[in-house]
Formats: structure tokens, C-alpha cells, sequence
């Protein structure tokens, strides 16, 4: 849950509904298999990778011979009340500006919960409302709902930052994949862990992880720059190598980090200054 409890909520601020980000799984599923027996010399029939998943093997066969999907099949329901909004007369005054809408009237006259249920009578007005309220498209004033001036799709800058975050997770994850399975020298992998602190201690812990990083940066490009100067002729150019560093904060959640034996790689504490109650180690590293 540690990892997939952020990612749903990821998805869930891109919109992208459960029946959609199921079908990404799969495929990402079944391309993980595909490679793990590719990596091991061995060409993967859809029976080996069915039992490896636990995918139907007609599933595996269609996602095999299919490019992985990027985009949700169906636009999702508060993207089709946005559009709905802008684009039907009924629900444009006389300048074509989208209506402030009543969130009830007589049948026939336009109203959000007729037009809720021109996109789907299987879900409550409200429930699509609370959803529309959830995400910013959207604001309640008194009996009316207002439909903010905004775009409601992501704008391209939030795509290309999507795709730079999900180029770093993926790589973070594939480190840890490496490491945990033991193919080879390990990559580095590590990170410092603080409690007991105030939300003014957490953030200025935050500004310190950035002005680290500035440093480190600093003293990074010209060295892989001085890489790729040194490789610009070589005929196996085909490596790539991400280097990051990450820092976040958040009220605790009366979890721990998991204990481990004392080993060359086990947290090493810094303890808490005496007379205060010790929950868990404040500072460890991993």
C-alpha cells in the first residue's frame, strides 16, 4: 500500500478511472513478464506468461500483439459534463458563455442535474457534482452551480511534467527492482528519514533536501556532460542514466519504517535528544 496508495491517488487527480488504469496494469503486467523471460534468454509463449501473471491467456495474447495503451478508451464523466456544458445550447446564455445552472428544475428546463443525467442515469447528480467540486471544475453558489473558466484537461505543461515524473518513479522503481533482485552491482538507492518534528522543522527540511540538490547538480552535469563528450563516437551509445534526488513531508501517520538486522545496509538511527518519549528512531538511513 505504501506505493500503490499514492499511485491511485495519482490517477485519481488525472481523472483516469478505475476500469482504464486496469487495463494499463495488464499491459504493464504482461510487457514486465515478457521481459523478466527475455532477460533470462527465453522467448515467452501467452502460456508463459498467462501462469507467470495470472492473465487469461487470450488477455495475454490480445495485450502481446497490441501497442500498450496511453490514453483512456472513454472520457471520463466530469470531462463530458464540461464539454456537454460548453458546447449545447441549452446550457449557453445569450453571449454563448456557459450557464450558471440551478442544481435542480421543472423537467425540460436546463439544470445540473438534467444535464448529469444526459451523461450517465446510473450515477447521482450529486455524486458527479461532489466529483466536478473535487477537482476545481467547478464551484457551488447557494441552489447554482458555476463552471470555472479554466480548461478542464490537463494543459500540454501538465502532460510534459506528467511524463518527466513518470520517466523518474519509473526508473526510482526500476533501481529498486534491480537491487531487490540482485542482478549485479546494486545502484544506489538510499534515503534519510526524519520524525518528531514540527510542520516548521519538516519544511525547512524540505529547503534544505533542495539547496542539497542544487550542489549535487552542480557538480553532476559537467561530469556526465564530460560522458557523453567521451562517448560521442562510440558505436554501443545505447546506455542512459538518471540520477535524482527526492524530498517530502507529511504529518505522521503512525507508521514506522520496518526494522531490519543490523547489517552494513541497516537504518542507523540518530537518536532523539533525552527526556522525550521515543516512538521510533527520528533519523535513519536506508
Amino acid at each position: 500500500m505504501a506505493i500503490l496508495e499514492p499511485l491511485a491517488g495519482l490517477l485519481l487527480a488525472r481523472q483516469l478511472r478505475h476500469a482504464d488504469a486496469e487495463e494499463l496494469l495488464k499491459a504493464a503486467f504482461v510487457q514486465a513478464a515478457a521481459s523478466a523471460f527475455a532477460r533470462q534468454a527465453q522467448q515467452p509463449s501467452a502460456s508463459n506468461v498467462s501462469v507467470a501473471t495470472g492473465i487469461r491467456r487470450r488477455e495475454v495474447t490480445r495485450l502481446l500483439a497490441a501497442p500498450l495503451p496511453t490514453t483512456p478508451r472513454k472520457v471520463p464523466m466530469p470531462s463530458q459534463a464540461r464539454l456537454l456544458w460548453i458546447t449545447d445550447p441549452d446550457y449557453l446564455d445569450s453571449h454563448g458563455q456557459p450557464r450558471r445552472l440551478p442544481r435542480s428544475a421543472p423537467e425540460g428546463e436546463p439544470s445540473f442535474a438534467r444535464l448529469a443525467a444526459s451523461i450517465s442515469k446510473d450515477v447521482h447528480p450529486r455524486a458527479l457534482l461532489d466529483e466536478l467540486i473535487r477537482i476545481g471544475a467547478v464551484d457551488e453558489d447557494g441552489d447554482h452551480v458555476v463552471l470555472r473558466q479554466r480548461l478542464f484537461s490537463p494543459s500540454p505543461r501538465q502532460d510534459a511534467a506528467m511524463e518527466i515524473a513518470g520517466a523518474n518513479l519509473g526508473d526510482h522503481v526500476s533501481a529498486v527492482l534491480h537491487n531487490l533482485e540482485e542482478h549485479g552491482p546494486p545502484f544506489t538507492e538510499r534515503a534519510v528519514f526524519a520524525d518528531g518534528l514540527t510542520e516548521a522543522s519538516a519544511h525547512r527540511a524540505a529547503d534544505l533536501a533542495r539547496d542539497v540538490w542544487a550542489k549535487a547538480l552542480a557538480e553532476l552535469r559537467p561530469k556526465l556532460q564530460a560522458l557523453v563528450d567521451l562517448d560521442a563516437d562510440a558505436q554501443d551509445r545505447h546506455w542512459r542514466m538518471r540520477i535524482g534526488m527526492y524530498g517530502y513531508c507529511a504529518p505522521d501517520a503512525d507508521t514506522t519504517p520496518p526494522s531490519s538486522p543490523a547489517s552494513e545496509t541497516a537504518p542507523a538511527a540518530v537518536k532523539r535528544p533525552r527526556g522525550r518519549p521515543r516512538k521510533t528512531p527520528p533519523a535513519t538511513t536506508n
